[in-house]
């Protein structure tokens, strides 16, 4: 995909302004959810998760008894969910239409053996998670989803 990064606000496409009235929980970008609930939403221990990468998509990674898990989340202001559709449907992903907290959102499932699966849902741009276990045995798709309710609760 083209495209060029820009701080948030420059160029020629207005910024975003709806998004913290609509979603306020998308303005604590990497601090939306807790460690402590990401961890638990993972099946992990709390003492067993750490930030990996902060910027334009927040990673970490958790261990729970089946082992470790790459968590990453982002919010594109300026993307939709038909871009992010696109993006899934060249890599080939199982996509799955599905509202979540009352969110247009889609599911989508790489072939991957280990049962990785990303959310995407509509709000305020395009906010995503995804949940990538290193071993199989874990329902990816179910901690995603929890993740993303967690984050479009519209309250803060």
């Amino acid at each position: 995909m083209a495209g060029n990064p820009v701080k948030a606000g420059s160029g020629d496409v207005p910024r975003n302004q709806n998004s913290e009235q609509q979603y306020p929980n998308l303005l604590k970008e990497c601090e939306v959810l807790t460690t402590d609930i990401l961890a638990k939403t993972v099946g992990a221990d709390p003492l067993d998760i750490q930030s990996t990468f902060v910027g334009a998509i927040c990673r970490w990674q958790a261990a729970n008894p089946a082992g470790l898990i790459d968590i990453t989340r982002f919010w594109f202001e300026q993307d939709s969910l038909s871009n992010e559709r696109k993006v899934a449907q060249f890599y080939k992903y199982q996509i799955e239409n599905r509202s979540i907290a009352g969110v247009d959102s889609i599911v989508m499932r790489p072939n991957d053996p280990n049962g990785s699966c990303g959310v995407a849902s509509d709000a305020a741009g395009v906010v995503g998670w995804w949940v990538n276990p290193q071993a199989p045995g874990i329902d990816a798709c179910a901690q995603a989803i929890k993740l993303m309710e967690l984050t479009l609760a519209t309250n803060s």
